[in-house]
């Protein structure tokens, strides 16, 4: 089933004007996108910074859009388009497209609003723009993962406990429907496709590449959680028929940079080793960057208001992980530069 566009294009940020109270409550024209004012109070700082240093003045623009999930009760899901406002009629333009998986906040995230305002406006990484899809893997239109923590753990595990084939379904059915919605979109190049998840968007991206998606280039997690990865059916790209040549093989597959902290503790190091085989198993390239001194949720500088000791932003730790992000991203998509 076709996704379709809930809200006409707006400014991607005009989240920047509108009131750290209004953003961390649910309203009916309007998902709650903050846990609450503190939170909504950092982000709009970070991205307020982010913002001033762009060389030239950029603007993004954005649209809510629903998805259907092709399962048997066509799960809808609720994500966000973004694209640089000036391609945003240029349907002819082929950019790559970049998909963001949340993290157990779910999907009305500003944080992720920010990093993919950010994206679509990164010249020198995407000199002719990029279109980026915030996917949704739980079905939360309204937000309301910032507070039913119960209605989360269940549909949690619904998603990502593995049958006993080792398989899980229902996260690779919501993954595959974020590529094809993406790959959809207007002008975006549905060979070019990379994909970044947060927290619990480990898991999508463990299932990407595991579903073994030509299109699917590049795959980078942050402070990923991998629970479960003992469970899961082994998946070898070596056996891969339909290539001739180990070189074909290797090409044919994902760069990942995984992005984690020492002292996280809700990255088992046994999880971390077992997806790292995964990986590598898959025939994906793999790396492993470890931050030393690095909590859960390095990247979000909203975690500096967690009560909780196992979170804490890491200014030092997010810019060399966002740093060896672009460098892959750069490779993957101005390969001869």
């Amino acid at each position: 089933m076709a996704a379709s566009l809930t809200s006409s294009w707006e400014p991607g940020t005009e989240i920047l004007s509108l009131d750290s109270s209004v953003l961390s409550t649910n309203s009916e024209d309007s998902p709650q996108l903050a846990k609450d004012v503190d939170y909504a109070e950092a982000i709009l700082k970070a991205w307020l910074s982010d913002a001033d240093e762009r060389t030239a003045k950029q603007t993004s623009t954005c649209s809510h859009i629903e998805y259907k999930c092709n399962n048997k009760d066509e799960t809808s899901l609720y994500g966000c388009i973004y694209r640089r406002s000036q391609i945003i009629e240029n349907n002819e333009s082929s950019v790559p497209g970049l998909i963001l998986f949340h993290t157990g906040a779910g999907p009305q995230d500003m944080f992720l609003r920010w990093k993919a305002d950010s994206l679509v406006n990164d010249k020198e990484l995407f000199p002719n723009g990029c279109v980026v899809l915030i996917a949704d893997i739980i079905g939360d239109r309204e937000g309301w993962a910032w507070s039913d923590r119960t209605r989360y753990d269940t549909v949690r595990k619904s998603i990502l406990i593995p049958d006993v084939n080792g398989e899980r379904n229902e996260l690779k059915c919501r993954v595959q429907a974020a590529i094809d919605t993406l790959s959809a979109q207007p002008g975006v190049d549905a060979g070019q496709i990379a994909a970044l998840g947060f927290c619990m968007g480990g898991h999508p991206i463990l299932e990407l590449a595991r579903m073994n998606v030509p299109s699917v280039k590049v795959l980078v997690t942050y402070h990923g959680v991998f629970d479960g990865v003992d469970r899961l059916s082994h998946v070898s790209g070596i056996d891969n028929k339909s290539s001739n040549s180990d070189d074909e093989v290797s090409t044919s597959k994902p760069n990942v940079l995984v992005c984690t902290g020492e002292d996280d503790p809700f990255v088992g190091k046994q999880d971390l080793a077992l997806a790292t085989v995964m990986f590598n198993d898959i025939g994906c390239n793999c790396r492993v960057m470890e931050f030393e001194k690095t909590r859960h949720g390095f990247t979000n500088p909203a975690q500096d208001y967690n009560p909780s000791d196992a979170f804490a932003f890491n200014e030092d730790s997010y810019s060399k992980s966002w740093s060896a992000t672009r460098n892959l991203l750069k490779e993957a998509f101005q390969p001869n530069e």
